[in-house]
């Protein structure tokens, strides 16, 4: 039996691919590995946003603790605003090394102040604190309260930050979204 005239069983046409069907599926595979880039890219941009909103939670219940700690003096960590965040966490007071002042609640403030700066570069804070009345440098005669609010400005994201109940109060000019991490306790 003779395949010389059955040109479909072994002929031209089963010799391999043609360069159209080649070119179409470096076009396929190329769109695939484009998508999964942008997939890395986003989830590389969420996971940054993730991890600072975690630090900055953390920040936020240490300057708590700090204050639990030090309840005679609870009343002059409301000094800790926005305006001490002016260092850059890295020199001046926050350099390693640099002595922090004699009172603990400066000294919380300092290195707290330092600590939010090294995590969030561009972060605001603030700790209010209100009803710490201290009568002869004893525990609070009445129950106190205190909350600590650290704001950043995330480039990264397009969305409009903060919540109804806690919206952005000091961080303007903001390119993207205003995280904002808020936590209230009692003294």
């Amino acid at each position: 039996m003779s395949t010389h005239g059955n040109p479909g069983r072994h002929g031209h046409r089963d010799r391999g691919m043609s360069l159209l069907e080649v070119m179409i599926a470096t076009v396929i595979i190329s769109g695939g590995l484009l998508g999964v880039a942008l997939l890395q890219s986003t989830a590389l941009r969420a996971t940054q946003s993730t991890n600072e909103r975690s630090q900055a939670t953390m920040l936020v219940y240490d300057m708590l603790d700090r204050i639990r700690a030090n309840r005679a003096s609870a009343q002059n960590y409301a000094l800790v605003r926005e305006n001490v965040f002016t260092v850059d966490g890295r020199t001046g007071a926050c350099a390693p090394g640099a002595a922090l002042p004699a009172q603990r609640w400066e000294a919380d403030s300092v290195e707290w102040s330092c600590s939010v700066r090294r995590v969030l570069p561009d972060a605001r804070g603030r700790v209010t604190v209100t009803g710490a009345a201290v009568p002869g440098g004893g525990l609070p005669a009445t129950s106190g309260a205190v909350e600590v609010r650290i704001e950043w400005c995330d480039a990264r994201s397009g969305a409009v930050g903060g919540t109804p109940e806690f919206p952005p109060l000091f961080t303007a000019g903001c390119a993207g979204a205003v995280n904002v991490i808020v936590a209230r306790s009692g003294l």
